[in-house]
């Protein structure tokens, strides 16, 4: 009888201390993974094209833009579609060379030293740079994986915090959250037919 009493406790501390290092190497081996997969996702946004549609939030109203985006390496377009009075327009940086068009009225205008006005966070490419000079923290929720950056030394204070939603599986961008210094979402922007190249 003693015997099998210390044979059971002898098991029983076995299975709590093997299911302890499984707990340690599961949770920190998923940290990892998680951290692995998420530098794969920011530096796949050097490349690609998606749809989006952009809500600009402000003290009075509420601003809604239907645009194609386009990003090849050093290259950020974006292009009009909705609302219908400017559809056409295009915006194009390169460096510090900013294009802007409209076909439909045979318009371009070209600025040089200009980057400011398109580092307005509406390119995922900027958010991996961000992110990349800021760090970033993870959350989960159901299928997202949620990118979260704070930029404290941006001087717009309209951006200051981002948040990334990443489905799981297509490890694809659903939407970007700007939030300005007071956690007020200021833009958010959503993606469709995204096209990672």
């Amino acid at each position: 009888m003693k015997n099998k009493k210390k044979l059971l406790i002898i098991v029983l501390i076995c299975i709590i201390v093997f299911a302890f290092f499984y707990y340690i190497i599961l949770k920190f081996g998923n940290n990892n993974s998680k951290e692995k997969i998420v530098d794969e996702i920011l530096n796949s946004f050097n490349v690609y094209e998606a749809d989006v549609q952009v809500e600009v939030h402000s003290n009075k109203n509420t601003n809604l833009y239907n645009m194609h985006q386009l990003v090849n390496h050093k290259i950020s377009r974006y292009v009009i579609n909705e609302p219908e009075e400017i559809n056409g327009f295009s915006f194009e940086l390169e460096e510090e060379r900013l294009v802007i068009k409209n076909e439909g009225y045979n318009l371009e205008k070209i600025y040089n030293k200009y980057n400011e006005i398109m580092n307005n966070s509406f390119f995922l490419n900027v958010f991996s740079n961000d992110c990349k000079e800021n760090g970033f923290k993870i959350e989960e929720i159901e299928k997202q994986i949620i990118i979260k950056v704070t930029l404290n030394n941006n001087k717009n204070t309209y951006i200051r915090y981002k948040e990334l939603y990443v489905d799981k599986d297509s490890k694809l961008p659903t939407e970007l959250i700007i939030k300005d210094d007071k956690q007020n979402t200021y833009t958010s922007i959503k993606y469709n037919n995204v096209k990672i190249k």
